[in-house]
């Protein structure tokens, strides 16, 4: 019992505590990477989409307010 006890609180155990940190670096880097790349395409986007929208509601409108049928 003595030597799994050693064991288990040396190298071994360091190492599981090590890959939970890496774990948790990786995914808050990949979350940092994934929301900063939506907002900076949401920022160049957005307006041009606007925009797009405002362009198509006023052709709708003058076509419904033509003169002609």
């Amino acid at each position: 019992m003595s030597v799994a006890k050693k064991r288990k609180g040396g190298l071994v155990g360091r190492l599981g505590r090590e890959r939970r940190g890496q774990a948790m670096v990786a995914y808050a880097l990949i979350t940092a990477l994934l929301l900063g790349t939506v907002s900076v395409v949401s920022m160049k986007f957005l307006p041009e989409m606007l925009d797009a929208y405002d362009t198509f509601t006023r052709s709708l409108y003058f076509s419904i307010n033509a003169p002609l049928p």
